[in-house]
Parts: structure tokens; C-alpha cells; sequence
């Protein structure tokens, strides 16, 4: 059936994925500035890491975007290292992933990177006894953009706390690391002073926050009065909880859920640069499928512009983790059912125009919308670093 533009443009916006027959899946909207391109890190590699699960991102000094993730033959198991890939300046793809840190004989896991502008840092746990409540927090950092590291140091010895959402720089100038407790279900904060020097837990044991099922992996953002923090919560209740702050993470309002569901599995959340909120969360209590942004205008009270950049229920698309570029380009980093770790880059504009991007799985080709225009095969991203 042949459609006007108009009304193309129309019922695309009420079902974001309209096929169009005979036209390879294309769909086509008003052109507008909005951009996305969906792509894997890299292939699957059985040989070199059997699952790699836990990504998180940051963009390095002078612009290269990096991720982080941990690979091993199961999760938790003696082989797992942590492996760096970077998607350069003025490039479409990524390098192939390299061991960045690996513990002989231990699993590392749950890699937070951070940058400030200046130095990396990465964050992350090692299994020394049976699983990730037996588990050490460490840090690595490093001054040439991610190419070299220095040698381990600790941030907690003692076992059971563990990372894996990225930290904030709050107006104060300290940073905010979210941490949560294993065994207790519970969620919590480092803060450090401006140079990292020292760093203190918050809330005090005994009164971190915890959901009536458990509450854990707290994803945080900072809102527009100095102090004020949002942090929303991965939980066994079936829906995301959050708390607030305005001490600067000292004390905790109690837990109260919110409308979107959540099936138990790690959400991002994440401030632009105009001030909104983007969200990266599986929507659904029993799947953690797909994967979806929305978008806050109101430090979110309300999430408006929401689409699927996984849309397909089944496959796991998990553990996302957010980043906003300094040419303003957002990066999403998720698990891929644990096969491969995929890269979705996007525009504020994109989430407006709300045109999902339909599942390849279990295919690794790359999907592009731009300029109006969805395809679901292309050979290569057209966006790169500015």
C-alpha cells in the first residue's frame, strides 16, 4: 500500500516499527537532525571468552570513546579478565578487545570507567573466595587515554561490596561511586574527596537503602539544586525503586517504587548536557528484553520519547551503561545475550523521532537511522568522533 509522506510520517510515530514491503525493512519519517546506529563491539570469540556481560563506557581524553567489560567462560569463573575496546577519533568500528586486567586465576568483574578529563579510572571487583559476595573492590587508572594502566589499588579489601553503575561528578566537586552490598541486597555510595585521596560510604551501615525484596546496582544522576541526587534502583520487587538525596548522598530518603517495571536487572540512567534525563532499562518484569530509552524532561517525574533499540522479547539485552560525548552524542553499552557487547549511538533528537531499531538476533550486522530513514543493514556506522 502506498502512503503519503505525511501520513508515513504519522503512523510510523504511532508504530515505530512499520515495515515497508519491498523495501528491505526501511522506514522513512520526516527527515529531521536525529541519528542512531546499532553495532557490536566485536564478534563472538568462544575461543578467547566463552560470555562477556558488564560493559560500561566512557569517553577517554581527546575524545576516543572506550568500553569496558568482563569475559570468561562462565561468569564467575577462574579465566575471567577484563578486556578494553576503543572506538577512536574519526573511526566507525571498534579495535578488537585487549585484556586490560587480569587477576591469575581469579574473576574479575563489574568494571566502572570513569573519566576526568584528564586520567581513567576504572573501578572493579575480584572474586578471592566462591562468588561475587566474596569479592574485593579495586582500582586502576590511567594517563594516556586507556593505552597503559598502573598496578592494582584498593578501595575495600574487606569482601562483599560491589560496583557496577558509573560515578558522578557532584557541583561539589566530590565524586559519587554507587556501590551496593551482595549478601544484604543493599545499596550505598562512596563518596571521594575532589582528588580521590580518601574516600567514605554513605549512608552508614546498618542504614543503606533496601527495597521490601532487595534493592541493588544504584544508577544516579545529580539534578538542577546542588546536592539533590536521584538515584534509581534494580530490584526483586518487579519495578524500579528510587531514592533522593539533597545532602549530597549523606542521607537517603526511603525507597518507594516507581511505574516501570524491572525483571531484576541493572538500569542506567544518565544527565545530558540540556539538563533531561535519559533512561536505559528492559521495561518488562518477567523479560529482560528489549532494550529501551526514555527520555525526562522534568527530573524525571515523567518519561516521554521511548523506544526499542532491542525490539524483541526473548534474548537478553542487559546491563546497560550511558555516556554523554563532548560533541554530544549519547553511547549506550549493553550485554547482547552475554555473545557480544553492542554500541548504540544516538542524539536527544533520536529519541524524539522514536523509531526503534528492530533485533537482528541472533545476526550481528549494524542498523542506521538517519536522515528519516531506518535500515536494518548497513556495512558500517556513518557517525564518528568530531
Amino acid at each position: 500500500m502506498k502512503l503519503s509522506h505525511g501520513l508515513l510520517a504519522l503512523t510510523v510515530a504511532a508504530v515505530p516499527y512499520l515495515t515497508l514491503s519491498g523495501d528491505d525493512g526501511e522506514v522513512r519519517v520526516e527527515p529531521t537532525a536525529s541519528y542512531a546506529c546499532r553495532q557490536d563491539v566485536m564478534k563472538p570469540d568462544a575461543e578467547k571468552y566463552r560470555r562477556v556481560h558488564a560493559a560500561t563506557v566512557a569517553e577517554a581524553p581527546g575524545g576516543d570513546i572506550l568500553t569496558v567489560f568482563y569475559g570468561g567462560y562462565n561468569e564467575g569463573s577462574a579465566d575471567q579478565a577484563l578486556y578494553i575496546s576503543r572506538l577512536g577519533r574519526g573511526k566507525h568500528t571498534w579495535s578488537a578487545p585487549e585484556v586490560v586486567f587480569d587477576e591469575p586465576g581469579k574473576a574479575d568483574g563489574n568494571p566502572v570507567l570513569w573519566s576526568d578529563g584528564k586520567r581513567l579510572y576504572l573501578f572493579f571487583a575480584t572474586i578471592f573466595g566462591h562468588g561475587w559476595g566474596e569479592s574485593g573492590l579495586r582500582l586502576i587508572t590511567s594517563d594516556d587515554a586507556g593505552r597503559t594502566w598502573s598496578q592494582p589499588t584498593w578501595i575495600r579489601q574487606e569482601w562483599g561490596w560491589m560496583t557496577g553503575t558509573q560515578p558522578i561528578r557532584m557541583s561539589n566537586g566530590e565524586l559519587l561511586l554507587p556501590i551496593y552490598d551482595e549478601e544484604e541486597s543493599t545499596s550505598g555510595f562512596y563518596v571521594f574527596t575532589p582528588d580521590l585521596s580518601s574516600w567514605q560510604a554513605f549512608p552508614e551501615p546498618g542504614k543503606w537503602i533496601r527495597s521490601p525484596s532487595g534493592s541493588i546496582q544504584p544508577t544516579v544522576v545529580e539534578l538542577a539544586t546542588p546536592g539533590h541526587l536521584l538515584a534509581y534502583m534494580r530490584t526483586g520487587d518487579g519495578r524500579i525503586y528510587q531514592s533522593e538525596s539533597k545532602d549530597y548522598a549523606r542521607t537517603w530518603s526511603a525507597p518507594v517504587p516507581h511505574d516501570i517495571g524491572n525483571p531484576n536487572s541493572r538500569i542506567a540512567m544518565t544527565k545530558l548536557n540540556t539538563g533531561k534525563l535519559v533512561l536505559a532499562y528492559n521495561p518488562y518484569v518477567q523479560h529482560r528484553s528489549p532494550m529501551r530509552l526514555s527520555l525526562s524532561p522534568d527530573n524525571g517525574r515523567t518519561w516521554e520519547n521511548t523506544v526499542d533499540v532491542e525490539a524483541k522479547s526473548g534474548p537478553q539485552f542487559t546491563y546497560p551503561a550511558l555516556v554523554q560525548g563532548g560533541d554530544g552524542s549519547i553511547h549506550l553499552v549493553y550485554s547482547n545475550n552475554r555473545n557480544t557487547i553492542r554500541h548504540v549511538v544516538f542524539n536527544e533528537a533520536y529519541l524524539k523521532d522514536a523509531v526503534g531499531l528492530i533485533s537482528n538476533y541472533p545476526g550481528y550486522t549494524t542498523t542506521e537511522f538517519k536522515n528519516g530513514i531506518r535500515k536494518n543493514v548497513v556495512d558500517e556506522c556513518s557517525w564518528k568522533v568530531k
